[in-house]
């Protein structure tokens, strides 16, 4: 993958983003970036519904991040495939999308206006583009 911000991304390797929620309200515009940049009350609720990591489960979103890739085998998915990206995501930038929708065979990119948490700062936006996706 395109990596993202190299600040962003070191934040995730720490799970104090779980644990201590004023940091959390800190860091989030940066980590998440679009509306978690204008709204605070977007982080507090956020940080509030935050439950720390759980066991190997976080090691291996981590390790995941940094050794894996799919590109080899993305030729293969035979399914239509709807690709959602954020515009804003300093931790996943736009030019993953690209390159998936690319690789993918009757794969369709859609970018939304916001950032890495796009499905919770517009879930209503974000049905928009999935439900005509399905009924397809």
């Amino acid at each position: 993958m395109v990596p993202g911000s190299p600040q962003a991304i070191l934040r995730m390797a720490t799970p104090r983003r779980y644990l201590d929620k004023d940091y959390m309200r800190k860091i989030a515009p940066d980590l998440y970036g679009g509306a978690f940049r204008k709204d605070p009350s977007m982080i507090g609720r956020h940080a509030q519904a935050m439950f720390g990591p759980r066991g190997m489960g976080y090691v291996y979103q981590l390790l995941a991040m940094v050794g894996w890739t799919s590109l080899p085998w993305l030729s293969a998915v035979r399914q239509p495939t709807l690709i959602l990206m954020g515009r804003d995501d300093p931790l996943v930038p736009v030019a993953n999308g690209h390159i998936l929708a690319r690789l993918i065979p009757n794969s369709r990119l859609e970018v939304i206006d916001d950032g890495h948490l796009f499905i919770v700062a517009q879930p209503v936006e974000t049905a928009r583009r999935i439900e005509p996706f399905l009924d397809g």
